[in-house]
C-alpha cells in the first residue's frame, strides 16, 4: 500500500494512484443539502478527483449538464421541485446523455425504492449516510468502465473509417467507366459486372483493358482468405500486373510472370486463382490461360460450353508454367466469368448448385430476356435463396458481344418490314391478316421456322418485330429469345401483343426493351402503332448511317441563329450540330426529332393523328412535298438559336405553328406509349434539359458536352 497524506483516502482495491484520465474526469454532484454536497466533494477530492462541480437541485443539474456534459453524476433521489427520478428520466430520454453513468444516493433502502431507481435509468445505488470508501470504489469503477467503452468506441470508429478507406481503395482497382467503354467499343460488346466482398474487404478482383491490334483483355482472380490479409495480397497482385504490360497479349506468359514474381510474397498457404483471356475482335479468336479458376462459360444461340481454366494457382510454386488455349467468342455470344461461391453456396434443399446447375441457370436466364442483362437475372435468382452475407466474395462478369456491329441499312424505295412471330393455332392468328398496309410489309413466321434465331439478313428492311403473346409467358419467352440482339441493341422496336390487359404482377410484363399492346384495341390501332414505331426506327437508322459515313470536320463555331424550311434542311442542321459532341448520335437524334416536329407540326400543320394515318398508308413524304409547295405553307420556316459554351450546347427552336399541350408529354412516364408526343419522349431522353415555352411552339434543349 503506497503512503498517503492524512487528508487522502485510498480507493479500495487499489495500490497505486488513479490514472490521469480517471482522476481528471468531470463529476457533477447533485444534492439539495449543502452539507451533503460538501461532504461528497471532500470525499472525492481526498480520493484524487480534481474536476468536481455541484448543483443544488434537479433543474440546475439539467442546465449544467446541457452546458458541459459530465463524465458521471452523483444524484440525490429525494429533492424538491425536480426529483432525482425525474432527472434520471430526462437524461435517459436524451440520446446525448443516454449512456451517462448516474450514481443515485438515498437514505431509504427499501426494495421498492431500489427497483424504482433502476427502473428510471440509474446506473448504481449508494446508501446514506455515505460510506466514503464505498463511494470512491463505485465512482472509480463506473468511470473506468465509461472510459473503456469510449476508448473501444473510438477504436471501432477509427477501424470503420480505415476499413472504409481500404474498401474504397480496393474498389478503385476495378476498371473505371472510361476503360469499360473503350473495351465495349473495341469488342462491339457490353460488359455486365457485379462485385461484393463477403466482409469489409475481400480477395476477389476483375479487370479489363484495351490492347493493341483491336484486341481486349479480361481477367478474374480470387485470392484465398478474407478481410485485410486477402485485400493486401490483392493489392500486391494488382500492382505486380502493372510490371508486365508487355506480356498482356500473351495470357500464358502473363500468368507465368505474375507467378514467378509473387511466390514468396504471399504467406504460407495463401495463393490466387485466376483466368485471363485476350479476344481478337477482328478474328473473334479468344486466347486464354487458367490458374485454377472456376471455368468461364460461353453461351449464345448455339448453346453453352465451359472453357478449361485449370492450372496451378499463382504464388505456390515458382517454376509453374501456364499454357495458352484457344476458343472463339463470336458476335452474338457472351462469356461469363465468376468466383466459386456462386457454384458452392448451399441451396435451400441442401444441395450445391455446381457448374451444371449454373449452366442451366444461365441458359434459362438467356431465354427469359435480353442477353445483355443475364447476370442481373442470374444473381436475382441466386440471392433469392441466399443470405445477404455470403461465406466468400462474389464476382460475376460477362462480356456480351453484339451479333451485328453495323447500323441497319434501310431502303427508302421499299416499305418497312414487320415480322410477326406467331403460331397457326393462336387465337390472334387471323387478327394479323389485317396488318398489311401500303406503309407496311408484314410477314408472319413461326417459332419452329426460326428455331435457331430470327436473322436480320433474312428480312431486308426489318423495322419492327411482333411477338404473339396470346399463348402466355413461356411461349412468348421462347419467341423473344430468337430475336436478333443486334436488332434490339440498334433500337429496333419489339412489340408484344397481348389478348387483353394483363395483371400488373403477370410475368409476361417482365421482358426487357419490349413494348406492349392490347390486341383487343383492334387491328387498326395496332397497324398505326407499328407504322409509327417502324417510321421512327427507319429515320434513326438513316441518321446513324449518315453520321457514320460523314467525313470528320474541323471544330465548328455553332453560335448563332439558323433557319430551315424542309425536313432535309432539318436533318442537315441536326447532323452538323451533332459534330460538336464526342458522342454525336444522341445529339443528332434529339435535334432531329425537335427539328422535324417544328417542320411537320409547326410549319406544315400536320396533326398527330393525321401524321399517323399518312405513315400507315405510306403517304407522309408525298403530303410533306405537297404542302411544302403550296402557297399557304411555302413561305414558312423554323428557326434555331444556338449558344455554345465549354460545357454545353443550348438550342432554342421556334416554329410558326399554333403549338400544343406539351405538359402531359413531359410529365407522364408513359408518354412514349401514347399515339401523340412520340418525338418529345425520344428527344427528352437525349438532352439533359428540355423545356417547352409559350403555346408549345418554342422549345429549349440543353446538351451537356463530355
Amino acid at each position: 500500500m503506497p503512503q498517503t497524506s492524512d487528508d487522502s483516502i485510498p480507493v479500495p482495491g487499489r495500490n497505486e494512484a488513479l490514472p490521469e484520465g480517471v482522476s481528471s474526469a468531470h463529476i457533477l454532484v447533485v444534492d439539495d443539502m449543502p452539507i451533503m454536497r460538501k461532504m461528497i466533494g471532500m470525499c472525492l477530492e481526498r480520493g484524487g478527483f480534481k474536476n468536481i462541480t455541484f448543483a443544488e437541485d434537479g433543474d440546475v443539474a439539467l442546465q449544467r449538464i446541457a452546458e458541459t456534459a459530465p463524465d458521471l453524476v452523483i444524484l440525490d433521489i429525494n429533492m424538491p421541485r425536480l426529483s432525482g427520478y425525474d432527472v434520471c428520466k430526462k437524461l435517459r430520454a436524451d440520446p446525448a446523455t443516454a449512456s451517462l453513468p448516474i450514481l443515485v444516493q438515498s437514505a431509504s433502502e427499501t426494495a421498492e425504492e431500489r427497483v424504482e431507481v433502476f427502473a428510471v435509468g440509474a446506473t448504481d445505488f449508494v446508501s446514506k449516510p455515505i460510506n466514503h470508501p464505498e463511494l470512491l470504489a463505485r465512482v472509480c469503477m463506473h468511470l473506468e468502465n465509461r472510459f473503456l467503452i469510449r476508448s473501444l468506441s473510438d477504436f471501432q470508429d477509427r477501424m470503420h473509417s480505415e476499413l472504409k478507406m481500404a474498401r474504397e481503395m480496393q474498389h478503385s482497382l476495378l476498371p473505371e467507366d472510361h476503360i469499360i467503354s473503350a473495351v465495349e467499343d473495341i469488342g462491339s460488346a457490353s460488359v455486365e459486372a457485379f462485385y461484393k466482398a463477403s466482409f469489409e474487404l475481400g480477395g476477389d478482383l476483375w479487370g479489363t483493358w484495351p490492347l493493341p491490334g483491336n484486341k481486349l483483355g479480361i481477367y478474374v482472380l480470387d485470392v484465398t482468405g478474407h478481410g485485410v490479409g486477402a485485400a493486401l495480397n490483392t493489392f500486391s497482385l494488382h500492382a505486380t500486373m502493372a510490371r508486365f504490360e508487355d506480356k498482356k497479349l500473351d495470357p500464358a506468359e502473363f500468368l507465368t510472370s505474375l507467378n514467378s514474381s509473387l511466390v514468396g510474397s504471399f504467406a504460407l498457404g495463401r495463393f490466387a486463382t485466376m483466368f485471363y483471356g485476350v479476344l481478337d475482335c477482328d478474328t473473334d479468336e479468344l486466347t486464354y490461360a487458367g490458374a485454377g479458376a472456376p471455368r468461364p462459360i460461353i453461351f449464345g444461340p448455339a448453346g453453352s460450353r465451359a472453357l478449361d481454366s485449370s492450372g496451378l494457382p499463382i504464388a505456390i510454386v515458382k517454376s509453374a508454367t501456364y499454357e495458352n488455349l484457344t476458343d472463339r467468342l463470336e458476335p452474338g455470344e457472351s462469356m461469363f466469368c465468376y468466383s466459386d461461391v456462386l457454384v458452392e453456396a448451399e441451396q435451400p434443399d441442401g444441395s450445391i448448385l455446381g457448374e451444371d446447375g449454373l449452366v442451366s441457370w444461365i441458359e434459362e436466364a438467356a431465354e427469359s430476356g435480353d442477353r445483355t442483362t443475364v447476370v442481373k437475372r442470374l444473381l436475382d435468382r441466386f440471392y433469392a435463396d441466399q443470405d445477404e452475407h455470403l461465406p466468400d466474395d462474389l464476382t460475376a462478369v460477362a462480356i456480351h458481344r453484339s451479333k451485328v456491329t453495323n447500323n441497319f441499312d434501310q431502303d427508302s424505295s421499299m416499305p418497312p418490314k414487320v415480322v410477326v412471330i406467331s403460331t397457326d393455332d393462336s387465337p390472334l392468328f387471323d387478327y394479323y391478316e389485317g396488318l398489311q398496309a401500303p406503309g407496311l410489309d408484314v410477314e408472319r413466321t413461326t417459332l419452329a421456322t426460326h428455331e435457331s434465331g430470327l436473322q436480320q439478313a433474312e428480312f431486308p428492311n426489318l423495322s419492327a418485330v411482333v411477338i404473339d403473346g396470346a399463348a402466355g409467358y413461356e411461349a412468348a419467352q421462347k419467341k423473344h429469345a430468337i430475336i436478333d440482339p443486334a436488332f434490339v441493341d440498334a433500337g429496333g422496336p419489339v412489340v408484344l401483343v397481348l389478348n387483353g390487359e394483363p395483371d400488373k404482377a403477370d410475368p409476361i410484363l417482365s421482358f426487357d426493351r419490349v413494348k406492349y399492346f392490347d390486341g383487343q384495341k383492334g387491328v387498326d390501332a395496332l397497324r398505326r402503332f407499328l407504322a409509327e414505331e417502324a417510321d421512327d426506327f427507319v429515320r434513326i437508322c438513316k441518321l446513324k448511317k449518315a453520321l457514320e459515313d460523314r467525313a470528320p470536320e474541323e471544330a465548328l463555331s455553332l453560335e448563332g441563329s439558323y433557319r430551315f424550311a424542309s425536313r432535309k434542311e432539318a436533318q442537315k442542321f441536326a447532323m452538323m450540330f451533332s459534330q460538336a459532341s464526342s458522342d454525336p448520335v444522341p445529339l443528332a437524334i434529339g435535334l432531329s426529332e425537335l427539328f422535324l416536329n417544328a417542320i411537320e407540326h409547326g410549319c406544315l400543320e400536320i396533326g398527330h393523328d393525321e401524321k399517323g394515318q399518312l405513315i400507315e398508308n405510306g403517304l407522309l413524304n408525298e403530303e410533306v412535298v405537297r404542302r411544302r409547295s403550296s402557297e399557304k405553307y411555302r413561305q414558312r420556316y423554323a428557326t434555331v438559336n444556338v449558344e455554345h459554351t465549354e460545357t454545353s450546347l443550348v438550342f432554342r427552336v421556334e416554329d410558326p405553328g399554333k403549338g400544343f399541350d406539351y405538359k402531359a408529354y413531359l410529365s407522364s412516364e408513359n408518354g412514349h406509349d401514347k399515339k401523340h408526343g412520340r418525338g418529345i419522349a425520344m428527344a427528352n431522353g437525349c438532352f439533359s434539359r428540355l423545356e417547352y415555352q409559350g403555346n408549345g411552339n418554342i422549345v429549349e434543349a440543353e446538351f451537356e458536352l463530355q
